[in-house]
């Protein structure tokens, strides 16, 4: 059975390709920990690179959501540099500080590629109505 909230909360928000998009996120993400949770082996490319593709249109949406209820606006869209600095921040703290603090961490570009892809991702979809 559908939740007649859930149905209403999604017709109210604009943009719900990206809504879409970012539950199915969601999913994909709680899968990948629960593998890693239950030592189930799959490949080193989901485990090491995938979180990081999911990572910015989820933090990007939260983010927007919160401009929304601050401005009181939902035709608000967060712009390239916005975006662009999001991906610069997540590539700067966990791929560059957080290497050099703690041997739990590693630098990799494909990573940043990831959070590169993952911002084109969000700015692509923030734009479909």
């Amino acid at each position: 059975m559908v939740n007649s909230h859930a149905v209403y909360m999604m017709r109210r928000f604009p943009l719900n390709t990206l809504h879409r998009y970012i539950l199915l996120s969601l999913v994909v993400f709680l899968i990948v920990q629960s593998f890693k949770f239950f030592s189930i082996v799959v490949s080193n490319w989901i485990f090491h690179h995938l979180n990081d593709f999911l990572v910015i249109p989820m933090v990007a949406t939260a983010g927007l959501h919160g401009v929304w209820l601050i401005k009181k606006d939902q035709t608000i869209r967060l712009n390239n540099f916005t975006i662009l600095s999001l991906v610069i921040l997540f590539s700067f703290v966990f791929e560059y500080y957080l290497p050099q603090q703690d041997n739990r961490y590693t630098g990799d570009l494909w990573d940043v590629l990831c959070y590169l892809l993952g911002g084109m991702a969000f700015y692509i979809l923030q734009k479909i109505e």
